[in-house]
C-alpha cells in the first residue's frame, strides 16, 4: 500500500489502537518531531552510563497538547506500530500509557501507578522469568526504593532521629528512582524508557502534584516521559496553586498575589515542559485540507479522499455559497474523534456518493462537481481564464468568457454520469446526518439546516389541500422555538433582546413575554412590525380587491401620468399591493394599515422549492407575513375583528357577487400559472435549494429593506407601497446573488451591499451589475437575442444558481411591468439618492461622502480623500458618478469642483466634458 497515503477506516471503532501504520494521521506534525526527540534522548541515555545523576539531571519531557478527542492518546497507544521499522526501536522500551486518572484517594502517581506499570509490562515480566541473575538485582534496587519511598510517606509521623533518617531517606529518593531505572534497562537490555503519561490534566484536582512527580522524579536521561494534556488547563492548574500558596496565610494585596502566581506557573512550566519540546496536535480541519488523506471501506479498498467528502458535506449544507457574509456554514466535527464517529455514522452512505464527487481532483471539483453534474471542468476553467483577462483589461466585456464556456460545453462531454444519485440517497444523508448532529453541542445550526430539509420534503410531497402551515415553520426561521428543551444542550451565543429596544414602543408588553430569556443559536434580524401608511390608503386596497376597481386605475393613471394601455396591470398592482398590506395592527387603539414584505418573500422562496397551487397562494394572501410582529406571536396580538379597509369605505361591497372573478382572483390564477410554467420550463425541481442559503438570505434582505418607520404625511403612499414590493424581489435576487457569485462560478468574489432603495431601472443598479449579472443573463425575452446573450443564459442554466433561475420569475415580470409603468416618471420621495431621510434634498458635499463613503467637508485638502476613493474604481463607475452628481445637482459647488479635479487628475474619465469653469456655489 502507498506509504505517502494515509487512511481513516469508514468503520474506526472507537478504540485507540490503530494496527496499520497507515492509519497514523498526524506523522508530520507529531509523529515525526517525536521520533526525532526519541533519537536525541538515546543518545544522551547512552552517554549517561554509570555517571552520577547530579550531574545528569535535566527536564527532557515532552509535552503534547491537545483538547479532548484530537487524537493524543492515539499518538501514545500507536507510537510503538510507527517506530517498528526504525533503527530507534532497537534500543529503546516503550511502556504502555500510565492514566492518573485511576488514582485513588491517597495513592501516588510514582509509586502506584508508574512502577506498577513497569513491573507489570509484560517485557520487564518475562525478562524477569529469562534471566533470574538480572531480576535478583532489580528487586534489590526495588526494596531500596520502597524504604525510601515509605519514610517519604511517613516521615509526618516520625519525630526526633528518625524524622531526621526519614528527612534523609527522602533525599536519597531520586537516586534510588533513577538506580531503578537503569536496572530496567538492564534487564531488558535497551537503553532509554519511554513512559507516556496520558491525561495528566484530566485529574484536576491532583494535576498539580502529578507535575511535581514528572519535576523530581522523571529528570533521569533513562527515562523520557511523554505528557500528554491541554496546555490551557496546566496552566489554569498551577497558577491556581501557586495562588492558593501565596494567600494561604493572608488575603492582603490578592490582585498583585494574583499576578505574581501567573509569572510563577508560565516558569515552573517552561522548566518541566521546555518549550523546543512542545508538540501540538493538529486541528482536525488540517486533515481535511491534505490531498493524501483517504477513506477506505471495510475490506480496506479506497472509497474517496476526506478532502472531497468534506467538500461535499459544506456544499450539501450550506449550497453554493461564497463564503461571503458569514456565508460558509463552519461544519460541526470540533475534533477527530467527532470525524471518525460522523465516518462511522455515514459509512454504508458515502460509498453511494456519485462518482464525479469521489474522483474529483480537488475540493472545489468537489463542488463543481455535485452543482453542475452536467458541466466539465474545463468548461469552467476555461470561462475562468477568459474572464480574468477582460477583468484585469479593465474592458467589463465578458461575452468572450461565456462563448469560450459554451464552446467547452459543446465540444466536451461530462466526464461522468449522475444517474448513480438518486432521490432516495439524499433523504438517507439527512436523516443519518440529523441523527449524528443532534447530540453535537456545535452542531446546532447544522441540525436546525437538516430538520429544515427534512420539512421542505414534507411540504414537498404533501398535496397544496393538505397544506397547513408555512414553508416557514421550522425551527431554522422561528427563533422562539429555540428555547425549547430539545435544543438546550446546543451551544447558544445570541438572543432577542435587542428587539424590545426598537420595538418596545410599538407593541404591546405582552409580545416580549419571556422574550428576554431566550438564548438563539443563530443571530436573527428584527422582528417586523411593518412601515405605518395613511388610512386612505385603505380605499385604494378595497379597489383592488372589488370588481369595478376603477378607483385604483385611477390612482395608477395618476402616478404614471398617463393612460394605462394593458388592462391586466391594475390586477397586478393590486396583487402586489395585497401581498404588501396587513389589516391587523398591534394595539387596538392604533389601528392603520401596515406594510410587511413576508408575503412576497415566502411566495418567493415557496415557488422554488416546489409545485405552488393556488390554495398556497390563498394562504399566504391570506396569513401573517412571514416573521412579522403577528407571525411570530399570534397568540398574543391584539388583532382587530373587521378589515380596516372596509371600515374605511364602509363595509364590503354590497354589489359584490361572490361568485364571479375579483381582479385579484385573476392576478393569483394567473401568477399560479405562470409559476408553473417557470418550473416546468426551466428545470427548477433541479436546484438543490439549501435552508441554509435562504436563512442567509433571509437575514441580508431583511436587515436591508425591512421597514418599521411611519411615513409623513404628504408622501405618495402607492408610490411608497409599489416601491417596496419591488425592492423585495430585487434585494431577495440579489441576496441571492451575493451569496452565490464566486470562484465555484469562476467569478471574482466581487459583490456589493450597499443599500438598496429604489425598484426603479434595478438593471442600472448595482446590485444587478455586481451581485447578479454575471449569474444571468441581462435579458429574458426570446426575440431578438444575441449570440452574447444566448451564451449567458446557457451559462445560467447549466450552472443551476438560484439568482439564474430568479431571473425569469413570473414575479419578476410583474414586479418590472409594474414598477417600470407607475415608478418610471417619479422615483419615490423617500428613496431619492439626492434626499436625505427628512425629504430635504442632500447638500453636494454630503451627497458625495455617501457616494464614495468618505467625509468631504469641502476644505482644500479634501480632494484628496476624493481622488484616493475613486483611485480604484474603473473609468465606467467614475462616469457614471460623474454624470449622475451633474444631473442631480446642475450648479456647481465645492464637492463638483473636487470630483471634476480628481477625475481629470486620476486620468479616470478621459474627454470629460459639460462642465463649466463658472466659480463653485457655496454648499
Amino acid at each position: 500500500m502507498n506509504q505517502n497515503k494515509r487512511y481513516i477506516p469508514l468503520n474506526a471503532s472507537e478504540s485507540a489502537v490503530l494496527r496499520d501504520a497507515n492509519t497514523l494521521l498526524p506523522r508530520d506534525e507529531v509523529y515525526e518531531p517525536l521520533e526525532e526527540m526519541i533519537n536525541e534522548a538515546l543518545e544522551k541515555a547512552k552517554i549517561a552510563q554509570d555517571k552520577a545523576l547530579n550531574g545528569l539531571r535535566e527536564h527532557n519531557a515532552i509535552s503534547i497538547d491537545g483538547a479532548r478527542g484530537t487524537g493524543k492518546t492515539a499518538v501514545l497507544v500507536n507510537l510503538k506500530s510507527y517506530l517498528k521499522d526504525r533503527d530507534a526501536l532497537k534500543d529503546v522500551h516503550i511502556l504502555d500509557p500510565v492514566d492518573p486518572t485511576l488514582l485513588e484517594d491517597g495513592e501516588s502517581l510514582f509509586l502506584h501507578i508508574i512502577v506498577a506499570a513497569i513491573l507489570h509490562d509484560k517485557d520487564v515480566k518475562e525478562a524477569q522469568r529469562t534471566t533470574p541473575n538480572k531480576a535478583i538485582y532489580l528487586n534489590q534496587t526495588l526494596d531500596k526504593l520502597a524504604q525510601s519511598l515509605e519514610s517519604v510517606e511517613t516521615q509526618e509521623n516520625h519525630h526526633g532521629m528518625d524524622k531526621v533518617r526519614a528527612m534523609y531517606s527522602n533525599k536519597q529518593l531520586a537516586d534510588c528512582v533513577q538506580d531503578f531505572f537503569r536496572e530496567v534497562l538492564s534487564l531488558l537490555e535497551k537503553k532509554l524508557l519511554i513512559l507516556p503519561i496520558d491525561d495528566v490534566d484530566t485529574a484536576l484536582n491532583r494535576a498539580f502534584e502529578n507535575l511535581e512527580i514528572v519535576r523530581r522524579y522523571l529528570a533521569t536521561p533513562y527515562v523520557l516521559p511523554i505528557v500528554c494534556g491541554d496546555r490551557a488547563l496546566y496552566d489554569e492548574v498551577t497558577w491556581r496553586d501557586f495562588h492558593g500558596r501565596l494567600i494561604k496565610d493572608s488575603s492582603y494585596r490578592r490582585n498583585e498575589a494574583y499576578e505574581s502566581a501567573v509569572e510563577l506557573a508560565s516558569e515552573y512550566q517552561r522548566k518541566i515542559l521546555p518549550f523546543p519540546r512542545r508538540l501540538t496536535m493538529p486541528e482536525v480541519r488540517k486533515y481535511w485540507q491534505q490531498s493524501n488523506i483517504y477513506l477506505r471501506d471495510g475490506q480496506n479498498a479506497e472509497v474517496m479522499p476526506l478532502r472531497n467528502f468534506i467538500a461535499w458535506l459544506e456544499i450539501f449544507l450550506s449550497g453554493p455559497v461564497n463564503g461571503l457574509g458569514n456565508s460558509q456554514l463552519p461544519l460541526p466535527i470540533p475534533s477527530i474523534r467527532a470525524l471518525t464517529q460522523l465516518l462511522n455514522q455515514c459509512q454504508k452512505l458515502i460509498p453511494t456518493l456519485p462518482k464525479s464527487i469521489k474522483e474529483a481532483d480537488s475540493a472545489l471539483q468537489a463542488k463543481r462537481a455535485w452543482q453542475m453534474p452536467d458541466v466539465p471542468e474545463k468548461a469552467i476553467e476555461e470561462f475562468e481564464k477568459e474572464y480574468q483577462i477582460q477583468h484585469k483589461a479593465e474592458k467589463r466585456e465578458y461575452g468572450p468568457a461565456y462563448a469560450k464556456f459554451a464552446e467547452y460545453l459543446k465540444a466536451s462531454l461530462p466526464a461522468y454520469a449522475t444517474e448513480d444519485w438518486i432521490e432516495s440517497n439524499r433523504s438517507a444523508w439527512i436523516s443519518s446526518l440529523e441523527k449524528h448532529f443532534k447530540f453535537e453541542p456545535t452542531g446546532g445550526v447544522a441540525y436546525l439546516v437538516l430538520l429544515a430539509r427534512q420539512y421542505w420534503q414534507q411540504w414537498r410531497g404533501t398535496l397544496a389541500s393538505q397544506r397547513t402551515g408555512s414553508l416557514f415553520d421550522t425551527p431554522l426561521f422561528q427563533p422562539r422555538a429555540h428555547g425549547h428543551a430539545n435544543y438546550q444542550h446546543f451551544e447558544k451565543y445570541h438572543d432577542l433582546t435587542n428587539w424590545s429596544d426598537s420595538l418596545g414602543d410599538r407593541l404591546p408588553k405582552m409580545w416580549f413575554r419571556d422574550l428576554f430569556e431566550i438564548k438563539t443559536i443563530l443571530p436573527y434580524p428584527q422582528a417586523e412590525i411593518g412601515c405605518s401608511v395613511s388610512q386612505s390608503f385603505n380605499n385604494q386596497l378595497a379597489s383592488s380587491r372589488k370588481h369595478n376597481n376603477q378607483a385604483l386605475k385611477g390612482e395608477l393613471r395618476k402616478l404614471a401620468r398617463g393612460v394605462d394601455s394593458d388592462e391586466k396591470l391594475p390586477g397586478k398592482a393590486g396583487l402586489l399591493l395585497n401581498l404588501l398590506a396587513e389589516y391587523y395592527f398591534y394595539q387596538s387603539a392604533q389601528r392603520a394599515v401596515v406594510l410587511n414584505i413576508g408575503r412576497i418573500f415566502e411566495l418567493i422562496i415557496a415557488s422554488l422549492l416546489g409545485n405552488v397551487e393556488l390554495s398556497d397562494l390563498q394562504r399566504i394572501l391570506l396569513a401573517a407575513p412571514f416573521f412579522s410582529a403577528k407571525d411570530l406571536a399570534q397568540d398574543i396580538v391584539v388583532s382587530a375583528q373587521n378589515d380596516p379597509a372596509d371600515e374605511e369605505s364602509g363595509g364590503p361591497d354590497e354589489n359584490v357577487d361572490e361568485d364571479k372573478e375579483t381582479p385579484l382572483d385573476s392576478a393569483l390564477i394567473a401568477l399560479q400559472l405562470e409559476i408553473k410554467q417557470w418550473r416546468e420550463g426551466y428545470e427548477i425541481d433541479q436546484l438543490d435549494i439549501s435552508p441554509w442559503l435562504v436563512y442567509k438570505v433571509f437575514e441580508k434582505v431583511y436587515a436591508m429593506i425591512s421597514d418599521n418607520k411611519t411615513h409623513q404625511n404628504g408622501l405618495n403612499y402607492l408610490t411608497i407601497a409599489l416601491n417596496k414590493a419591488g425592492l423585495v424581489f430585487y434585494a431577495t435576487w440579489s441576496a441571492f446573488g451575493s451569496f452565490e457569485k464566486g470562484r465555484l462560478f469562476g467569478l471574482p468574489e466581487l459583490v456589493t451591499d450597499v443599500g438598496l432603495r429604489s425598484s426603479r431601472n434595478f438593471k442600472q443598479n448595482d446590485h444587478f451589475k455586481m451581485n447578479i449579472g454575471h449569474l444571468a443573463p441581462y435579458k429574458q425575452r426570446v426575440a431578438g437575442r444575441t449570440d452574447v446573450e444566448d451564451h449567458r443564459a446557457l451559462f445560467g442554466r447549466k450552472t443551476r444558481t438560484i439568482a439564474n433561475a430568479l431571473a425569469y420569475h413570473p414575479l419578476r415580470n410583474l414586479v418590472d411591468d409594474v414598477c417600470n409603468t407607475y415608478l418610471s416618471r417619479k422615483r419615490p420621495d423617500s428613496m431619492s439618492g439626492a434626499q436625505s431621510k427628512k425629504g430635504k434634498k442632500k447638500s453636494a458635499n454630503k451627497w458625495l461622502s455617501d457616494k464614495l463613503n468618505i467625509n468631504f467637508g469641502g476644505k482644500e485638502g479634501d480632494i484628496e480623500k476624493v481622488k484616493k476613493a475613486i483611485r480604484a474604481m474603473p473609468e465606467s463607475k467614475c462616469k457614471e458618478i460623474w454624470e449622475e452628481m451633474s444631473k442631480e445637482y446642475k450648479r456647481n459647488s465645492a464637492a463638483k469642483v473636487a470630483l471634476n479635479k480628481a477625475l481629470e487628475l486620476e486620468e479616470k474619465f478621459p474627454g470629460l466634458t459639460g462642465f463649466s469653469d463658472a466659480p463653485a456655489h457655496p454648499d
